[in-house]
């Protein structure tokens, strides 16, 4: 009689960590900072659902404010709020107020020139970039999707026969 052997198999994944984040300091209101962002970096963020987020705490969630940029190479610009409802978006990084991520950055946008402008911002008292492989929360970044409204579509009346 044969004893079947126990298999174990590990599922070694690296998410792809291809975004530039650069962290913010400012006592400006999201929507002001988002509209100061827009006006030096030409770009029309725009204010997307609040992003809800499983907290460390045992059963605690937190919701953070987002906006959102598709430019027309593709290239996303998310600016997220790091305090929330119930803590922050990413702990290690504390005394952040914003993150400014960039993703698909096409070889025209250059993080210094952007940190450059950033830090030009007149309530912003510093900005720099963040090294992403070395937070260790650095997955809450992966959830910023932008959210594609479905358009409304209009009810046509029957034609009559």
């Amino acid at each position: 009689m044969r004893v079947a052997k126990k298999q174990s198999f590990t599922l070694d994944f690296t998410p792809d960590l291809d975004f530039t984040v650069i962290a913010i300091f400012s006592s400006l209101r999201d929507f002001k900072l988002c509209f100061q962002l827009n006006n030096l970096l030409g770009l029309s963020m725009v204010r997307q659902p609040d992003l809800e987020l499983i907290l460390d705490k045992k059963g605690s969630t937190g919701m953070f404010t987002r906006f959102f940029f598709l430019s027309e190479d593709e290239e996303e610009f998310y600016l997220i709020a790091n305090r929330g409802s119930n803590g922050h978006f990413i702990p290690e990084v504390k005394p952040a107020d914003y993150f400014l991520v960039i993703k698909n950055r096409g070889r025209y946008t250059s993080e210094s020139v952007v940190l450059r402008q950033i830090q030009s911002i007149r309530n912003v008292s510093s900005a720099m970039p963040l090294k992403t492989d070395e937070l260790t929360s650095i997955e809450n970044f992966l959830l910023l999707e932008p959210v594609v409204e479905k358009e409304k579509t209009k009810q046509s009346i029957p034609p009559i026969l």
